[in-house]
């Protein structure tokens, strides 16, 4: 299910990235869904790795076991992003030659620090800033986990949950104050803001793991058999995020970070995002296995791919789309092939499709000959 989910946030970062070069980002109601996509698959990704690496914590304090092993979690951690990445980013270096990754501030970019400093933020892969917040998260988590297994058992599922509900907000406030440019670029773009998705798939992670009874049990169980209802609320909050789309702008967090934005503004798309997110992965997580169209749709095995390879998807998309598209000029030529279109449904159409195209070739080949040797010595 979670590599459906995967597939499907993937496609919506590609759409938004490919409306951006093909000139309809925010133009109409789908220039201005694409704009809204974007930012929303990002959240997606953080909930999911919220959920994911922290469920095996609470299940073993659910269960009376040890903690997992912080040396093979983190070994797991490792062995999961570390090739890919650096196989990509040299190579991507090399070819088409993404800057400053062969300079002094190499360490940066193979370290995940670029996020933190002016000079390499717009450098190597530009989307590599949400890679940044995701090894923070995962160097943190253990520590977390220790801290959280500390409190008291008898309330399990309150001691779980009131601090993740604390650092949620947390993390809205600093988003608040970054819309508000009270606070810096780095900080606004970082764990201490971001955090708040994270933490909305942590609490998700706790709910299904902590043996739940009365209301919220039944509640939960209810949503998990209604998939299709869950997926309406989705998209209505969905809906909620293209109207409050800006006009003339991007909406996502480089606009939030660059340009100051309304307050309301940014509460109501926090919500919407929250709201969007929580009930898009619900059919994912609760309901056991009953179908439904939504269940359908993530098990399908296109939907699936896209979602294992997503990762090698995700580095090389953007670079792939800046490739083709060339300079964003009003007619579009695709280098090596001799094809020129004047700007329109046609060229829009076919810079979707032929960087869609290269880029699942080269993520299926990066997954499965970088990645997938390394995925398999996790399990040693």
């Amino acid at each position: 299910m979670f590599d459906g989910l995967r597939g499907v946030a993937i496609v919506a970062v590609f759409t938004y990235h490919a409306a951006e070069f093909s000139y309809w980002l925010g133009a109409g109601v789908l220039g201005r869904a694409a704009q809204a996509a974007g930012p929303q698959a990002v959240v997606t990704f953080f909930v999911i790795s919220g959920f994911l690496l922290y469920r095996p914590f609470v299940a073993a304090r659910v269960e009376g076991r040890r903690a997992p092993s912080s040396v093979k979690y983190g070994r797991r951690r490792a062995l999961r992003i570390l090739p890919g990445y650096w196989t990509i980013l040299t190579l991507l270096a090399v070819f088409p030659g993404i800057v400053g990754v062969f300079t002094s501030d190499w360490w940066r970019y193979y370290g995940y620090l670029q996020l933190y400093s002016a000079h390499t933020r717009s450098g190597g892969i530009q989307v590599a800033w949400t890679l940044c917040i995701e090894v923070m998260f995962y160097i943190l988590l253990p520590v977390w986990a220790w801290a959280v297994r500390r409190l008291d058992d008898r309330r399990m599922l309150r001691s779980e949950l009131i601090p993740l509900i604390v650092v949620a907000a947390g993390g809205a406030v600093m988003q608040l104050l970054a819309a508000r440019r009270q606070v810096g670029y780095a900080l606004g773009a970082s764990l201490a803001s971001q955090c708040t998705w994270i933490a909305i798939g942590m609490g998700l992670a706790a709910l299904s793991a902590v043996p739940l009874r009365g209301r919220l049990a039944r509640a939960l169980e209810a949503l998990g058999d209604r998939s299709g209802l869950c997926w309406i609320g989705s998209l209505l909050a969905f809906a909620v995020l293209v109207v409050l789309v800006p006009k003339g702008g991007l909406f996502g967090l480089i606009t939030t970070l660059v340009t100051r934005q309304s307050g309301w503004r940014t509460l109501a798309k926090i919500v919407a995002s929250a709201v969007c997110v929580t009930l898009l992965v619900l059919p994912a997580i609760f309901g056991g296995d009953r179908r439904g169209l939504p269940r359908r749709l993530l098990a399908w095995r296109p939907v699936i791919w896209l979602g294992v390879i997503s990762y090698s998807f995700y580095l090389l998309h953007l670079t792939i789309i800046e490739f083709i598209a060339l300079d964003r000029s009003p007619t579009f030529s695709a280098r090596g092939i001799g094809l020129e279109l004047k700007k329109g449904v046609g060229r829009q159409l076919v810079m979707y499709a032929l960087s869609f195209g290269v880029t699942l070739l080269l993520a299926s080949v990066s997954y499965r000959f970088i990645e997938l040797p390394f995925l398999r010595r996790k399990e040693r």
